[in-house]
């Protein structure tokens, strides 16, 4: 059982989130991702650990209703063959009972609950076609609604935080050192105790957050801080879970339980932005509680107030009623609505977004907050020399020939980098005579007689020479003892970041801010490049999450980015929006793909949202200002049969094409 379990067994008995009598296992979750409790976040009652909405069920069980709605559609067609035309309406019945089946049975439990939502609203639609002979409308009602709710079902099931690539960077061993005869064990992580000795190896993921206990470390953090520069851990400082050690092993001292180490936090971050998050429930179930039982009390009144009072008779009445209910049939909301999001989204996905469900096109559309990572999404995560500072003499040439010659065997980033320089002018480096590297700080070599240090300040310091007052650099190079310069690297700003930041703000986005693990100089110098308002650097995932928690207080927010480290703040900024080559755990993480043009895709997708919105506002109104013109016409006796016919079909079909028209959106 795991530790943080208490009081009662845990249903998953391995599980490390667990309290009390509750389990937050993702292989006990029942049925939907936002049940809790006696409700569902769809808006169904859940009974029994069901759950009536698409989201209960399995990407493989939705897969077989799409092919069942597609053999049920053959059928369909099948009713406009001539020959099989008396045969309509009966396969109208069959293919509207067993394609809406289940629809149409939560729709009527839903009636007898007095619960109305989207169920309720297709089988008023559907009853109410057959009833006025248009029972192919009634057909495609059927087959539409549950085609369109099965292919949200599949949406909602591929954007669940599915966070199996984070474990990836939590080792599930580690390497300790026995106290008794000093042997290499490997042993579960989970079961490492506080203030145990461990090896890590050159290569290996760091189990658990430990203290330096042996010379320097040199550490890839990418995984954490998402910089591509590898940082140096001097001894007695921390290494976080998670970092990959290069260059030598690294023997260190736990200090921390496996629960609770940086990887940890990431992993449980995920998981609790996600549950914050919650499913929005659609505009149009929003509408729907309040419009269906409303229209079918005013049907009743139409038809009882006349008959009680002696003005009419019972066929004139019934007849009202009809019209009544005829005419308020919510095909067109049925139908429409769904339709623009679905339209919209795939309009958005031909330029190269995939927007995860249609609640996100909402949130997209309000976004007044624009946050960015930065390696990786602002920036190409490619280093380049970006200035060389010369000294006693020396020249950028000799100074890019010593510091090449003295890298020109290391597979660090940073060698690459200054070894691609030298390349780049044409600069012939000698092959050093002798090399001694020193981890975490750099490299002495000598060329015959000449004698050079490159690498950092602790390794000057440890050589006793005395560098001038230069900060920010990346290397710093001595000859003989004597200062001869420094050279500083940096991250390649986007092409693109610069104009999509000038775009999104046309499109009413107020606040564009940088959030990075980066140091201060090259912070501000990325932001400036891009036109950001503002940045913040020096960042831990977790206080990436804080600050985006900060600036959502401001209004709607969106995240970009693109490394596991992002996953956290993905799933916890309003939409999440991930780099297409980012991590599987950024794309699982977030709301909507960027998976070509990088952050240029992300006014489009903006663009798109605000233009669905507008098409199901557009829509609302001009469904609502027919269908209530009709209903008072009906109401009073002004209104044939016909007219509510047109209320339902008429409507539904110009609001129908009105949707389709977003499929030819242009970036």
């Amino acid at each position: 059982m795991s530790e943080h379990c208490h009081e009662k067994e845990c249903c998953c008995h391995e599980h490390e989130h667990c309290h009390d009598d509750n389990c937050s296992c993702r292989e006990h979750e029942h049925h939907h991702d936002h049940c809790h409790g006696d409700h569902c976040g769809c808006g169904h009652e859940c009974h029994e650990h069901s759950c009536a909405c698409h989201g209960g069920k399995d990407s493989d069980e939705i897969k077989k209703e799409l092919l069942l709605s597609g053999i049920c559609a053959a059928v369909f067609a099948l009713s406009f063959i001539p020959f099989l035309r008396p045969f309509a309406f009966l396969i109208c019945l069959a293919v509207t009972l067993v394609a809406g089946r289940e629809v149409l049975k939560e729709g009527f439990k839903d009636i007898l609950r007095f619960h109305f939502g989207e169920e309720t609203l297709m089988s008023i639609a559907v009853v109410a076609a057959f009833i006025i002979g248009e029972y192919v409308e009634g057909t495609m009602v059927a087959l539409l609604f549950t085609f369109g709710e099965n292919l949200e079902g599949l949406a909602v099931n591929r954007s669940k935080k599915n966070i199996s690539a984070l474990a990836d960077i939590r080792p599930d061993t580690a390497n300790i050192i026995c106290p008794n005869d000093g042997d290499i064990e490997s042993v579960p992580a989970a079961e490492v105790e506080i203030g145990t000795e461990i090896i890590v190896k050159v290569g290996e993921r760091v189990p658990l957050d430990c203290r330096v206990l042996s010379e320097s470390v040199m550490a890839d953090s990418s995984a954490l801080t998402g910089e591509s520069i590898p940082v140096h851990i001097a001894p007695g400082e921390i290494l976080k879970a998670g970092c990959v050690v290069l260059g030598s092993p690294a023997h260190c001292e736990t200090v921390s339980g496996y629960g609770d180490s940086a990887a940890s936090r990431i992993i449980e971050m995920v998981e609790g932005a996600s549950a914050k998050k919650g499913a929005t429930e659609k505009f149009i179930t929003r509408f729907s509680e309040i419009y269906t039982p409303i229209v079918i009390i005013l049907a009743i009144l139409v038809f009882a107030v006349p008959l009680v009072f002696g003005w009419l008779g019972v066929s004139e009445s019934a007849h009202r009623a009809l019209v009544f209910l005829v005419s308020s049939c919510p095909c067109a909301l049925v139908l429409s609505i769904p339709l623009a999001y679905f339209a919209g989204i795939g309009a958005a996905s031909k330029q190269g977004v995939i927007i995860k469900g249609s609640e996100y096109c909402e949130r997209l559309a309000k976004i007044k907050n624009a946050v960015f990572d930065k390696t990786g999404t602002l920036t190409s995560g490619i280093l380049r020399v970006a200035e060389i500072k010369t000294a006693n003499g020396f020249s950028e040439n000799d100074i890019l020939r010593y510091a090449a010659a003295a890298e020109a065997l290391s597979d660090h980033p940073i060698a690459k980098c200054v070894v691609s320089e030298a390349e780049n002018r044409n600069i012939d480096f000698p092959a050093a005579d002798k090399i001694n590297e020193i981890a975490g700080e750099g490299v002495t070599v000598s060329f015959g007689e000449v004698s050079v240090i490159c690498g950092n300040k602790k390794l000057f310091e440890h050589a006793g020479t005395v560098l001038p007052d230069v900060h920010g650099a990346s290397l710093y190079i001595a000859v003989d003892s004597l200062f001869a310069g420094s050279i500083f690297l940096e991250d390649t700003v986007r092409p693109e970041a610069k104009e999509s930041v000038e775009k999104l703000r046309r499109l009413g986005v107020e606040h564009s801010f940088m959030l990075t693990g980066d140091n201060e100089h090259a912070a501000a110098k990325i932001a400036e490049e891009c036109g950001l308002d503002g940045y913040f650097a020096s960042l831990m995932p977790e206080d990436k999450v804080d600050r985006t928690e900060e600036i959502k207080k401001t209004g709607t927010t969106v995240f970009v980015g693109d490394g596991i480290n992002d996953a956290p703040v993905l799933a916890a900024a309003d939409v999440g929006a991930a780099m297409g080559m980012g991590t599987d755990a950024a794309i699982e993480s977030a709301d909507i793909v960027l998976m070509k043009g990088g952050v240029s895709a992300l006014p489009s997708a903006i663009s798109i949202a605000k233009k669905i919105m507008a098409c199901v506002r557009q829509n609302v109104i001009f469904i609502m200002a027919v269908k209530v013109a009709v209903l008072i016409l009906g109401a009073l006796g002004y209104a044939p049969i016909w007219l509510a016919v047109f209320a339902d079909v008429g409507v539904c079909l110009i609001t129908v094409l009105w949707s389709l028209r977003l499929l030819k959106v242009k970036q």
